[in-house]
């Protein structure tokens, strides 16, 4: 880490991502490490995953408070366009050499709203390439708009989750009474 903060680099190391795009003579340099831990290190990098994360309310001017909202929520792994069909079948795995068996790795997707401490939908997910989940929760009681936090964490890996905002307008719900006083008879 020292030799990483100290290094005269025109883009700083914030990932294990960052690793990956060094030329090797400078990655070698860093690191310093023999051939075989080296490869250690290439086999972690290509495992570490990068996924990108889109999310769709539906019917986001739709929303009336106490009504069920749906968040559709796409993972898309970022792959090697060059990987093997062996490669592929490996995606998912977790580089865990001291893990006592295979590990996959899953996400947790999660729609939180933070300025109440209150988590409002969760499901878990086993991404392999891609994967779509919908989250459903119930629109708060109380009209206007709210920022909501899409968290996507990562059981296995550090530095890969990911937080998106989530802006909801909700509307005020129709009452049922229509205010006038018939007798029904």
């Amino acid at each position: 880490m020292k030799r990483c903060v100290a290094h005269d680099l025109e883009e700083p190391i914030e990932s294990v991502l960052d690793i990956l795009t060094l030329d090797d003579d400078v990655r070698n340099d860093l690191l310093r490490l023999p051939d075989y831990k080296m490869a250690d290190v290439a086999v972690f990098c290509n495992s570490y995953p990068s996924v990108d994360i889109s999310f769709d309310v539906k019917d986001p001017d739709d929303v009336t408070a106490g009504d069920p909202v749906q968040v559709v929520v796409n993972l898309e792994r970022d792959i090697d366009e060059a990987m093997s069909k062996d490669d592929l079948g490996d995606l998912g795995k977790v580089s865990a050499a001291l893990f006592p068996r295979e590990k996959k790795e899953s996400w947790w997707v999660v729609i939180g709203d933070t300025m109440t401490n209150s988590i409002l939908s969760l499901k878990r997910v086993n991404l392999r390439h891609k994967q779509s989940v919908a989250l459903e929760f119930i629109a708060p009681e109380e009209a206007g708009d709210y920022e909501l936090t899409l968290f996507c964490m990562n059981d296995s890996y550090m530095g890969a989750d990911q937080e998106l905002n989530v802006s909801l307008s909700v509307a005020r719900a129709d009452n049922d009474d229509d205010g006038s006083d018939e007798k029904h008879e």
